[in-house]
């Protein structure tokens, strides 16, 4: 699966998914196990006698929507919520008067009271009564609802809906001021609102309690309009002047700032105090009220345009901001340019049959994953540097029992060549250790004979600053082979196996046991071999200084932001949209997090076009990534051209470096079928063609990487201040 394809997964869990789960953990644990108030028909009227002032007589029809697992559940606790605490000082309780439960043929049976609150099972099953009860809870009942709550305990019994007629007085819902009077009433509010399917009402003012027209305003709140219709009549109910309204599921959406479904009714002028003429005084503001009311009023009536203007600044500041990020994401490309100098190859290679030079095989890998998006693994350095020991002759691998297979345990590393002044990675310089030294490095001078043509042969000057070996004398290992020089890593890591070997041997197992202790050496080690892809890249001209790829890094760093970013903003965007409704701010967002990942993309193609190469640099990695899609190509290696021995082991070194052994030796055992009885150490013998010699060698990888962390902890004065990885220089 593609990057592009997953992405796209992930970001489709995240539009479409996500805000399942949400609701899901909104509602209950269980999406198929809730209990819904869907339909509500609301009827108050307003009680303006000798001792009922202030009271609005409430006769509400309720109808939950109930999907209850009923194995699981003795039964079950509805809940209408009774919001409204206080009004401008005045504390608002309820009288509940009955509870019925209105059978499907209109049958209405009366519900007792229950003694007390069920929180369990067991308190439901303790009482007598069993279901069929209701409780009211002077609030608050619950740790989160801080209001009163009207409470029903049904029975377990399976069931689609359950309707309920429930009567209540409401104290001081209507208050008297000097000015005014007022009825304010909230109906319905929070999250439930959203479920609604349905809401119908009346509020009936007796005929002669009913202010004369231009004398009281009547108005609504709530839905996504931000007010509801509702009309007037003096006939509907006789004797009473009603108001009434019918809202359909259409009719029920609501914005994030009117989440609730509430009316008031002012009376002012000369009959400022008809409708509440018993009503308790209210003396909130020195009893004068009016203007406040209608100013409250005036200021809701705007909070949608507010609310619009709000959407529409942000969603031009968001556009703003994605502009503002384009542009200076598109011509970041022509600032670094104009700051730097980046060469151009002198002829783009495709593929290159020849190896071009005696390159150190982590080097080597370093330099072609500089603009290759899968990162250089250091194990496969470390074992293409086990291995082109081996093939220079100067340790070769064996079986301790040669009855047993290939593995750790039973692996011996023969040291073939000793120099008579040896002396270990890490000590201090001597005459001898300058001798030793250089008999192992500068190997990039000696010429590559060539087995076959290039495709596209490029001529590459050598750098003028090219340092020459101290001498050059012939050497030849244990077997009479003649050696080859060794590269600075490919001496240190042959330096670290002759430190550790006792006659000339020591097994695999306990090599990788003694690196692993011998903590400060290994460090050394590691170290030698992190600092090599500069020394190389500096010292043979092929990067203009020393932090090369500083761009390159910086780039990335910036696009994965961007990456980071964009999903946050996404998610962020997605939340709003199914929250809130503002579907202009998640627009915007989701445009700003579509933006910034083009931008991230652009970056990440620009990056790895920023290594700073000399031209000889630049040159030569042309051919080392030619070489590396050759090796890469199946096809192309099964051509039927002559592939002698010798290359076929240097291919198999740097094939293994580069990660792509695996297809060179699919290739290797076509061409060669009797490879097995070739002279070659390393490809007459299968197991440094198999997987297992990979897995032993990035096992002593491991191991002294392990130690160099080990060793840096130390040095910095505990555990945890070392560096991971031990990874070759960066710049892969």
């Amino acid at each position: 699966m593609t990057k592009e394809a997953k992405f796209v997964i992930i970001f489709l869990i995240i539009i479409y998914v996500l805000p399942i789960f949400i609701t899901m953990a909104e509602d209950t644990s269980n999406p198929f196990d809730y209990a819904r108030i869907t339909e509500l028909d609301y009827k108050g009227v307003i009680l303006d006698e000798p001792d009922t002032g202030g009271k609005l007589h409430v006769t509400e029809t309720l109808t939950f929507d109930i999907h209850a697992a009923s194995e699981d559940n003795l039964f079950w606790e509805l809940w209408r919520d009774l919001p409204e605490k206080t009004v401008d000082g005045l504390p608002i309780t309820y009288e509940v008067l009955s509870v019925k439960e209105i059978q499907d043929d209109g049958t209405k049976i009366a519900w007792p009271e229950s003694p007390q609150l069920y929180w369990y099972d067991s308190d439901y099953v303790d009482y007598p009564l069993g279901p069929g009860k209701w409780f009211h809870s002077e609030g608050p009942y619950d740790n989160y609802r801080n209001f009163e709550c009207l409470l029903f305990y049904v029975d377990g019994i399976y069931r689609d809906e359950i309707t309920f007629e429930i009567e209540y007085i409401i104290n001081n819902a209507t208050m008297r001021y000097y000015d005014v009077s007022e009825l304010y009433l909230t109906m319905f509010e929070g999250n439930d609102t959203k479920y609604l399917k349905k809401f119908s009402g009346e509020i009936l003012i007796k005929d002669e309690d009913m202010p004369k027209k231009g004398n009281y305003k009547f108005h609504t709140y709530g839905t996504n309009s931000n007010t509801f219709e509702f009309t007037e009549s003096k006939t509907k109910n006789p004797g009473y002047h009603t108001f009434s309204w019918y809202l359909d599921e259409n009719d029920l959406k609501f914005k994030p700032y009117n989440q609730y479904l509430e009316l008031t009714f002012h009376s002012f002028g000369p009959e400022s105090n008809k409708i509440a003429n018993f009503a308790p005084r209210n003396y909130y503001t020195d009893d004068i009220y009016y203007e406040e009311a209608m100013q409250t009023q005036k200021d809701y009536d705007a909070v949608p345009q507010e609310y619009q203007i709000k959407k529409i600044k942000m969603f031009y500041g968001i556009i703003l901001i994605s502009i503002v990020i384009t542009y200076i994401t598109f011509t970041r490309d022509k600032r670094i340019r104009k700051k730097n100098t980046f060469y151009e190859p002198t002829q783009k290679i495709i593929y290159y049959r020849d190896i071009p030079s005696d390159l150190d095989p982590h080097f080597a890998t370093t330099l072609v994953h500089t603009r290759i998006k899968k990162e250089a693994d250091i194990g496969d350095s470390y074992s293409a540097l086990l291995l082109n020991l081996v093939r220079k002759g100067y340790i070769e691998l064996t079986k301790i029992n040669p009855t047993e297979n290939w593995d750790t345990n039973n692996i011996s590393i023969d040291i073939l060549y000793k120099p008579d002044h040896f002396y270990t990675t890490g000590t201090t310089s001597t005459t001898g250790n300058k001798m030793h030294n250089s008999m192992f490095t500068y190997s990039y001078i000696q010429k590559n004979d060539v087995i076959t043509k290039a495709i596209n042969p490029v001529p590459v000057t050598e750098p003028t600053q090219t340092p020459q070996p101290l001498f050059e004398q012939t050497r030849y290992n244990k077997k009479g082979k003649e050696l080859e020089n060794l590269s600075s890593n490919e001496a240190s890591y042959f330096n670290l196996i002759v430190r550790h070997a006792s006659k000339d041997t020591i097994t695999m197992k306990e090599f990788q046991r003694r690196i692993t202790l011998d903590y400060d050496r290994t460090d050394t080690f590691v170290t030698a071999v992190e600092q090599s892809i500069k020394n190389i890249g500096i010292s043979k001209n092929y990067f203009q200084h020393s932090n090369y790829d500083k761009i390159k890094n910086s780039t990335i760093l910036l696009a994965n932001t961007y990456k980071f970013f964009a999903f946050v903003i996404i998610i962020i965007g997605n939340l709003i949209l199914y929250n809130t409704r503002m579907d202009l701010a998640y627009g915007s967002l989701f445009i700003l997090g579509i933006i910034l990942l083009m931008c991230s993309k652009h970056l990440k193609k620009q990056a790895n076009n920023y290594i700073l190469f000399t031209q000889y640099g630049i040159d030569e990695y042309e051919k080392w990534n030619a070489l590396y899609n050759f090796l890469n190509s199946e096809t192309l290696m099964n051509e039927k051209t002559i592939i002698e021995l010798p290359l076929w082991e240097k291919y198999l070194v740097y094939a293994t470096a580069f990660g792509i052994s695996e297809k060179v030796i699919k290739v290797l055992e076509i061409r060669c079928p009797d490879i097995q009885t070739t002279t070659s150490p390393i490809l007459s013998n299968n197991y440094y063609r198999s997987s297992s010699f990979r897995h032993t060698t990035r096992s002593i990888s491991r191991s002294t990487t392990s130690a160099s962390r080990t060793s840096r902890s130390y040095s910095s004065g505990g555990y945890g201040g070392g560096r991971g990885g031990g990874g070759g220089g960066g710049g892969h």
